[in-house]
């Protein structure tokens, strides 16, 4: 391990939670490919076109309860 490496370690540890994730989130970024904008565009798309569907009630809604408690019993 390079001593820069060591010495941002350090240093990322005296930020604050919040910090650290915004800095996780950076590096995250920085590993992605180069192409990763048109990626981002898909999503929120994706998401722009599952909101609408939301608000015109063509989805079916299922609350986290039920949702969980389906998971639990298929992994069980």
């Amino acid at each position: 391990m390079s001593a820069k490496l060591v010495e941002l370690q350090v240093q990322a540890r005296q930020l604050g939670p919040e910090e650290r994730a915004e800095l996780a989130s950076f590096l995250l970024e920085t590993l992605e490919p180069s192409d990763s904008g048109d990626v981002t565009q898909a999503w929120e798309a994706e998401i722009k076109a599952r909101w609408a569907e939301i608000e015109r009630g063509d989805a079916e809604l299922i609350p986290a309860t039920e949702v969980f408690a389906d998971i639990r019993r298929k992994l069980s």
